[in-house]
């Protein structure tokens, strides 16, 4: 009889991805177990250097620095969290304190570094860049730039980076306005994914022209997100006009969070291989005409972008937008093949309008997608025709493949609302989540106050946890096993007293109170 010790290393390997983080366990069960499941407990790895955990942090950073190490090899993916040994990152204290001398508010002096920080930040220094250069294997890198960094470990980071030459992923989250000018993108290159996120204008003008620089540099670059930002910062001609002109990337994923974007002939050479595009907060010259920095010849309004789209041989198989218009209910009606759909019909104001675009959705597009869909969110912002009703569920109830399911119900009679979707789940054999948002009351769309909304939200939230405690399943129906509203998760359960076989199943909840974050809208 075969044991665990004696199969073979590529079985023990899968045996440890099917564990997860659980993997480090199976590690220690012998000196076998160690030697074969080290390179795959070193395959991803994070640097997190904070106030409460120096010696782990540095620890880790000199065994990095060492020649020879084992990570030097097997590390393919590495997540840079936190590079600030002064900081707290729980620390939740007022940045801003208000001076009663001057009678304004000023920001917080900083607290003195103690001297085992002194200490930790020489040795970062001494370290960092060797440590990160080490990685010679390594394939992605997903950098999290905090407002406490120090200037010089940005420079240290990129002076490390560029020496890769096997980095093709690149995932930066900006949380400082002042260290992007510090970031040179333009250094590296050949680049297949790039990613970066803000939180506004402010921290992408400095990496515009050097991320153009680095999108010609890399010819095989297939995913491409960048944003969010607000008003016309920039434009994907801003992000392609350094590219050759006989140089056509091959970009299957495309998303674009407040810029501008014109589809022409400079634009669409580089979309043909297009199979997923996420739109959200698209700007037009016209729509901020005195701050604009993009001009009409580099804009048009999101009508004009599926239009386009729906006379080429594009057909996208993931689609994520926030403005919801005629000619994008087209365009999904024009073609079958639709695996994630994302919709948030935010630009919609009136119910009269809103109402006829859901109609024309679960009505005309959304049945052509029944065969390949497996992801579908539809963001109702007011209760009404984007709201899983009736005729919503039967649609859905065709899509066999789906996998996850996210929206809202109408708050009247939720009790038989709630149970049809759920019954729904019954008839979906690959189901695995449900996500259900509470949505505003109609009449409380010109609201100026909050408050109304807020007790909404609060009040549908208790309903749903009730009416999910109540559903009542056999393990032969097998709805969704997980349901979240906001942050409570339920699971299916054999409710008490049920047999172990043939018995009663329910929904239990993972917390008994809700979080402060089921109150916020």
């Amino acid at each position: 009889m075969s044991t665990l010790d004696s199969l073979a290393p590529e079985l023990i390997q899968q045996i440890g991805t099917e564990l997860g983080n659980n993997v480090t366990e199976l590690r220690l069960v012998c000196k076998r177990m160690s030697s074969v499941l080290e390179s795959h407990i070193l395959r991803s790895i994070a640097i997190d250097i904070t106030k409460p955990r120096l010696d782990v942090g540095i620890s880790q950073l000199t065994m990095l620095a060492m020649q020879d190490n084992h990570a030097a090899i097997a590390t393919h993916h590495l997540h840079i969290r936190y590079l600030c040994p002064s900081k707290d990152p729980s620390d939740r204290s007022p940045t801003w304190v208000f001076d009663p001398d001057t009678e304004e508010w000023v920001e917080r002096p900083p607290t003195p570094c103690p001297p085992e920080v002194k200490i930790a930040e020489e040795k970062m220094q001494a370290m960092l860049q060797v440590a990160i250069a080490s990685l010679s294997n390594l394939r992605s890198l997903k950098w999290n730039i905090g407002r406490y960094d120090s200037k010089w470990t940005l420079t240290a980071v990129m002076n490390a980076i560029k020496t890769l030459p096997l980095l093709e992923s690149l995932k930066l989250n900006v949380g400082s306005p002042d260290s992007m000018a510090d970031v040179q993108l333009q250094s590296l290159r050949n680049l297949r994914s790039i990613k970066i996120s803000a939180p506004n204008n402010e921290y992408f003008m400095n990496i515009i022209e050097p991320l153009s620089l680095l999108i010609a540099k890399s010819p095989n670059l297939h995913t491409l997100h960048v944003g969010p930002t607000y008003g016309p910062a920039a434009s994907l001609h801003h992000l392609l006009r350094n590219c050759p002109s006989n140089l056509v990337l091959p970009l299957k994923h495309l998303g674009l969070q407040g810029f501008s974007l014109k589809l022409d002939s400079i634009t669409l050479p580089h979309l043909h291989r297009l199979t997923s595009l996420t739109l959200h907060n698209v700007t037009t010259s016209e729509s901020e005409p005195d701050g604009a920095y993009v001009g009409k010849a580099e804009s048009s309004h999101p009508d004009g972008i599926w239009a386009i789209l729906k006379t080429t041989d594009v057909r996208l198989d993931g689609i994520d937008v926030n403005h919801v218009s005629t000619t994008l209910l087209d365009y999904i009606s024009s073609y079958s093949g639709l695996k994630k759909l994302h919709l948030a019909p935010k630009n919609l104001e009136f119910q009269d309008e809103s109402d006829f675009a859901a109609n024309q959705f679960y009505n005309l597009c959304l049945s052509k997608h029944t065969s390949s869909l497996e992801e579908l969110t539809v963001m109702a912002g007011y209760e009404g025709g984007w709201c899983f009703g009736d005729q919503a569920l039967v649609v859905i109830s065709l899509c066999k493949k789906l996998k996850i399911l996210e929206g809202s119900l109408v708050s009247t009679a939720l009790d038989d609302a709630l149970k049809s979707l759920i019954d729904v789940t019954t008839q979906l054999p690959r189901m695995e989540k449900l996500t259900i948002h509470p949505a505003n009351l109609e009449y409380l769309r010109w609201a100026i106050c909050g408050n109304p909304a807020m007790s909404h939200f609060q009040d549908v939230r208790m309903q749903l946890s009730r009416c999910i405690r109540e559903y009542e399943a056999t393990e032969s129906s097998k709805p969704v096993s997980l349901i979240l509203v906001y942050s409570r998760k339920f699971m299916i359960a054999p409710s008490e007293g049920a047999s172990s076989t043939g018995g009663a199943l329910r929904y239990q909840c993972d917390s008994d109170e809700p979080n402060d974050s089921d109150c916020s809208f």
